[in-house]
């Protein structure tokens, strides 16, 4: 059994790195459940890859997989007894041991909704049990050139992967297929930014309103951008959301200007002003924000900023940015960075009486793209 020390620098590295597959292997592979899909193919965070457990049999983590063995030193070798072997080509040193978390029947194409969509093109499985859905795949960043630099969220639908908008019948129904074989536990909701005043948050109310009638009992997590108005955030509390993500993505201001370029004009006041608003509806440990980490930013300025957001009761969910298709690739984070980003960052979850472990339904629940809780546990 592997100690959280090992667990916490393990994931790190695989959440850098991702993983090489090797192309004398690769029949292998596919006799195990690994598709031949390398990198990311769209969505709008730190999305592709697949999800493997490590060692210990309870750590999820979302790996990128490569055809390129300059991406990674770390390649993904034979399988034995259910785990497969990681080894460090350029040390030629075993890193460890992943069991690959295989996808669920619904996936397979026979699998539709009643108006004939394929169940997959309307939600994922993330990590084992967390259902996800994008419910509406456009963004207004995309259509005036200003979308976020790492975000591939219209090419998942460019790409036939999915449909333009679900609706909460779609969604019932593939919530009743993923239930049957133990896939969905919670549930996060996510979309992009819509043109109109409530930026999408009605879209949401009414989705949940649906979805929350069939499955009253089944927790969901829904994302956002800052909103001007703030009632919207009590109206998705009162149709049935039970965390929120507020996601911010960049923390400094001039990578965020640059990084973010749509987003840029809604001020860092006008996000904590959500974010405090959001934690008086839904309570302690149910508010979130996505922080990518990779663009060069300074590692003292980070925390101090990672400081800021917790001392509101946020949790940061920290992870590292994964390229996009078609766009040049992005900085690889330097995994022993982001293992001192993770410790600073949890003492100061701690420190300030927040508890990500806590956190009822979504992203920080599933866990697998980010190593703070695990952090968390270690500090």
């Amino acid at each position: 059994m592997i100690d959280i020390e090992t667990v916490l620098n393990q994931k790190t590295e695989l959440l850098c790195k991702g993983l090489y597959l090797d192309n004398e292997l690769i029949s292998q592979y596919r006799k195990h459940g690994i598709n031949i899909d390398f990198g990311r193919k769209g969505g709008a965070g730190p999305s592709g890859g697949r999800y493997f457990l490590l060692e210990d049999e309870l750590t999820l983590v979302n790996i990128a997989l490569w055809n390129r063995p300059n991406r990674t030193d770390l390649y993904l070798k034979d399988i034995e007894n259910g785990f497969f072997e990681v080894i460090n080509e350029k040390t030629q040193s075993a890193f460890g041991k992943v069991k690959l978390i295989q996808n669920p029947q619904f996936y397979n194409p026979e699998f539709k909704t009643s108006d004939g969509i394929p169940m997959k093109k309307i939600a994922l499985v993330h990590g084992i049990d967390c259902l996800a859905s994008t419910i509406y795949q456009k963004c207004v960043y995309w259509a005036c050139g200003e979308a976020c630099t790492f975000c591939a969220i219209e090419v998942s639908l460019q790409n036939d992967a999915t449909i333009e908008e679900k609706n909460a019948d779609q969604m019932s129904e593939v919530i009743n297929a993923a239930k049957k074989e133990g896939r969905c536990s919670h549930m996060t909701l996510t979309s992009g930014t819509d043109e109109t005043i409530d930026k999408g948050a009605n879209r949401y109310i009414e989705l949940l309103k649906g979805v929350k009638k069939n499955h009253p009992n089944l927790p969901i997590h829904v994302q956002i951008e800052a909103l001007e108005n703030l009632e919207y955030i009590n109206r998705l509390k009162e149709a049935g959301a039970d965390t929120i993500g507020i996601h911010i993505e960049v923390l400094n201001e001039k990578l965020r200007r640059d990084i973010t370029p749509g987003k840029y004009h809604l001020s860092y006041n006008t996000f904590e002003k959500n974010w405090k608003h959001a934690l008086s509806i839904f309570g302690k440990n149910q508010v979130s924000s996505y922080i990518l980490t990779g663009f060069r930013e300074s590692k003292s300025e980070f925390l101090k900023d990672v400081e800021k957001l917790t001392s509101i009761g946020v949790i940061p969910y920290i992870t590292p940015v994964r390229s996009v298709p078609g766009i040049p690739d992005l900085p690889i984070t330097k995994c022993n960075d982001l293992i001192e980003i993770y410790r600073e960052s949890a003492k100061l979850i701690k420190d300030y009486g927040v508890n990500p472990l806590k956190n009822k339904a979504g992203c920080v629940r599933c866990g697998g793209c980010s190593a703070i809780k695990e952090a968390y546990k270690a500090v």
